[in-house]
């Protein structure tokens, strides 16, 4: 049972696969998201050489086009699903093909992949939780126990949040020595504080002074959008600058919050752009960041707000308030608490002097807790401890 080849470098050697594969990368599927971003760039950063390969189990590609072509990274689809028994031998015989030194798993699913490597009793493996999931909130009890006979077995479990760090340990019974916490980093070359007045022309309709509210992500349920519009609506009245309320990133949720909008009478000051592909010129539109997801582990949105130098009003979940500035703190509530979150966008609308302070503080905050060539480096160090055993 092998697996095909989806994208592969074609101007490097790739020979043969059991002698050229180091690190075997398994992720439920390899499309544009924090984990396959963030790991795509940190095989980047380690440069031509490294022997990485990425087993996509669903087949799913998109973010193969983020590496870098001398890297020689082969992308390759998992096995067909044949029942929940049978997949994790057939995921063994794909990994024994391949035969690698390390495997590197992602999130839930790509657990078979743990499964899998236990059955053949391989070592080492290391696992990665990058994100929250329904095991959380009590609804996925099954997860949570198969993660618990799974992952304290594994070499290493990394986690890029102090709240994963903390489940890791109370849910998933993982002892501490085998856990890593790898804080996320963000590029501060990227994002940095700018001007886009074309964009921003276009959220405020060449309307001159204007407060702009800014969100930037995917159009969600769990990203909780119609408490930013109903709490926009709420302070609307007392805030004494024109104000615009600007969602970039496009979703299932983006229908309703369209007709929400109108419902709460604020549609003429709410401006829908739709999928940006590069989010650091949505920030540079925007003068202050705001965000009310309900789950999260640790906001790379939030991170890239604060590089851009801006100011943040965020709901209390996961690690929003331990990644802000302590002065930018007071402005984080809960995901329910509608009128708490309104007042601190009526506070910002109507102080240019603070969101100006809050923003230099985030920024400079993001560059000394937060660098991106640390995050690489650390996990770079992770891969080739663990390649040596």
């Amino acid at each position: 049972m092998t697996s095909s080849v989806i994208r592969s470098s074609e101007n490097v050697s790739f020979p043969n696969e059991v002698d050229s594969v180091r690190y075997l990368h398994v992720f439920p599927e390899f499309n544009r998201g924090g984990a396959e971003i963030r790991i795509s760039k940190t095989i980047n950063a380690m440069g031509p050489g490294q022997g990485h390969a990425i087993l996509s189990i669903s087949g799913g590609a998109d973010a193969a086009d983020i590496l870098d072509s001398e890297c020689a990274v082969r992308v390759m689809a998992g096995p067909p699903k044949r029942g929940a028994i049978q997949f994790p031998f057939d995921l063994w015989k794909c990994i024994r093909s391949i035969n690698p030194k390390v495997i590197l798993t992602y999130n839930w699913g790509a657990t078979d992949a743990v499964l899998a490597a236990k059955i053949a009793r391989f070592r080492p493996v290391i696992h990665n939780e990058c994100g929250l999931s329904a095991d959380v909130d009590g609804k996925g009890w099954r997860r949570r126990v198969a993660r618990r006979l799974l992952l304290p077995s594994c070499h290493k479990v990394v986690v890029t949040s102090f709240t994963l760090y903390e489940l890791a340990i109370e849910k998933y019974g993982v002892p501490k020595d085998r856990i890593e916490f790898i804080k996320t980093g963000v590029s501060t070359e990227r994002f940095f504080p700018g001007d886009n007045d074309s964009l921003r022309n276009r959220v405020t309709e060449n309307g001159g002074d204007c407060v702009v509210f800014g969100y930037v992500g995917s159009l969600r349920p769990s990203k909780n959008g119609a408490m930013l519009l109903r709490a926009f609506a709420a302070a609307k009245p007392a805030m004494v600058s024109r104000t615009r309320l600007a969602f970039f990133g496009d979703g299932p949720e983006r229908d309703r919050l369209t007709t929400l909008a109108k419902e709460l009478g604020v549609a003429d000051s709410v401006y829908f752009h739709g999928y940006v592909a590069d989010p650091e010129n949505a920030f540079r539109a925007i003068d202050v960041n705001v965000t009310t997801s309900k789950s999260e582990a640790a906001s790379n949105s939030l991170l890239e707000a604060m590089a851009s130098g801006l100011p943040v009003v965020s709901t209390d979940i996961a690690d929003n308030r331990r990644m802000l500035s302590p002065e930018n703190r007071p402005f984080v509530f809960s995901h329910d608490d509608n009128t708490g979150y309104a007042s601190a966008l009526e506070t910002m609308a109507n102080d240019a002097t603070l969101r100006c302070r809050l923003g230099e503080i985030n920024r400079e905050h993001v560059c000394n807790e937060y660098p991106i060539d640390r995050m690489y480096r650390e996990f770079a160090k992770l891969w080739t401890d663990a390649a040596s055993l």
